[in-house]
């Protein structure tokens, strides 16, 4: 089968660049509940994905990772109701009110559990497999040991972030608004993509932005796995995501374009790496956690 390898577009015009460039699936967020995406589109506009995605012939997964309240469950409901409709191939979530509402609407076949940092072991991720979950999202402060040894025991798909800065930290709150305010600055930070934050007792620049879901903190490094993709497969794992923050449309394609070359050529995977450690100094790309247990890392 081909590996599917899922990145969301920064606008609609992207998607065929990205199908061209050898992407398999889009990820899109939703104005109804944004979380931290690339893009927000409306009901109208995923209407449209939804038809160009069939035509190119590929999936359409929606981002429905926020956090929800009481209040927002009937309101919720009704949004899976319309996501189901257009009919699209996959919803992403980390809070299990959408399982609980989606179950009323019977479409948690759909769901594609992404906690973050929660999945680490086998049991737990076949756990929420047998639910009737479609995937899980492996978490990626776990090591290749661990993600081979995981997808290699489990009934059912897992996918793997390969690539980009990976999630840190989410907040509701307008972190940096606020903070603008208590210093009594007027520098702009919503949607300023350009900010970072850096640890006294390390040199990391962590990127941190503020957006209409609240504030979001990345890692200060960039993940690259190109070595790691034969294990990957040969390990049972088959749906690869890209984070596509902080990347312009050309750097995407060039990076989808890369991986597709490895799965075909494993042996490529050194000498890619090398390259992009060489000459991507400002993204400091490294391998994560993929050989340094978490505990050490941080």
């Amino acid at each position: 089968m081909k590996e599917n390898i899922i990145v969301s577009p920064y606008i609609l015009a992207d998607i065929k660049k990205l199908n061209e460039a050898g992407a398999t699936s889009i990820l899109v967020g939703i104005d109804a509940f944004p979380f931290a995406s690339t893009i927000y589109v409306s009901h109208d506009e995923l209407q449209e994905v939804r038809r160009l995605t069939k035509a190119l012939g590929m999936n359409l997964y929606v981002n429905v990772n926020a956090f929800f309240m009481e209040c927002d469950l009937d309101r919720l409901l009704e949004e899976l109701a319309f996501i189901k409709e257009v009919d699209v191939d996959g919803i992403y979530f980390t809070d299990l009110a959408v399982y609980t509402q989606a179950s009323k609407l019977d479409m948690t076949d759909l769901l594609i559990y992404n906690p973050d940092t929660l999945l680490t072991n086998h049991l737990d991720v076949q756990e929420y497999l047998n639910l009737g979950l479609q995937m899980c999202t492996l978490a990626s402060e776990i090591t290749l040991e661990d993600i081979v040894s995981i997808a290699s025991k489990v009934q059912g798909r897992v996918e793997v972030i390969i690539h980009g800065r990976l999630s840190m930290m989410h907040s509701k709150r307008t972190l940096l608004t606020n903070y603008m305010k208590f210093i009594d600055s007027e520098h702009k930070v919503y949607e300023n993509k350009d900010l970072y934050l850096i640890e006294e007792k390390r040199d990391d620049h962590m990127p941190i932005f503020e957006d209409v879901s609240g504030t979001h903190m990345y890692t200060g490094f960039t993940l690259a796995s190109f070595e790691e993709m034969e294990d990957f497969v040969g390990a049972g794992v088959h749906d690869f995501r890209i984070e596509s923050m902080f990347y312009t449309i050309e750097e995407l394609c060039r990076i989808i374009k890369d991986y597709r070359y490895v799965l075909e050529h494993p042996e490529s995977g050194r000498a890619l790496y090398q390259e992009y450690e060489r000459n991507q100094k400002d993204r400091n790309i490294t391998k994560g956690f993929l050989y340094t247990k978490t505990g050490a890392k941080k």
